[in-house]
């Protein structure tokens, strides 16, 4: 009995620390926060897949209504060994990408954010990538590319705190 009030007292203990932990994101834009409620208390580099599947619910990602949020991992393996397959690979990344058109042509980023250019190969589709010192990436289209316009929201990037800002090309 001892031995199970100990564990109970350190089960408490463990989910209360996790209620209480701070954003790791604290400059998310307050209409597009989703860490808290999603994907807490998920951390690139130190979350493996085992606890993406815990808060997700599958090692792929969760599907929203309106958004739709992808696991990365990091390994050395091809990119389908390392997101299909009974692997442990720790968390690269998080992806939020919205299912309909999120205009943010009129929006001005704070000075939190510096602003770096990168391209979503797959789809020739160019943006303007609004980077905070802690990770948070917003991916904003630069010019019109059909079905997307100047402006449109592609991704919301959740990645470890970075020290510096680097152009990035997805493949």
């Amino acid at each position: 009995m001892k031995h199970l009030a100990i564990l109970f007292a350190g089960t408490v203990l463990a989910s209360s620390f996790y209620a209480t932990s701070p954003n790791p994101y604290p400059n998310e834009i307050k209409s597009l926060k989703f860490y808290e409620q999603y994907l807490a208390p998920l951390a690139p580099q130190k979350s493996d897949t085992a606890q993406v599947i815990q808060v997700l619910g599958s090692d792929q990602g969760l599907e929203l209504k309106d958004w739709r949020i992808r696991a990365l991992y990091s390994c050395t393996e091809d990119f389908l060994t390392c997101s299909h397959g009974p692997r442990n690979d720790l968390l690269a990344a998080i992806e939020v990408m919205p299912r309909h058109r999120v205009s943010l042509r009129r929006f001005k980023f704070p000075t939190v954010f510096s602003r770096s250019f990168g391209e979503v190969s797959e789809i020739n589709v160019t943006c303007d990538i609004y980077t905070d010192e802690f990770g948070l990436e917003y991916w904003i289209v630069s010019k019109d590319f059909p079905p997307h316009r100047k402006g449109d929201l592609l991704m919301i990037q959740y990645r470890p705190r970075r020290t510096t800002n680097q152009d990035r090309v997805l493949h």
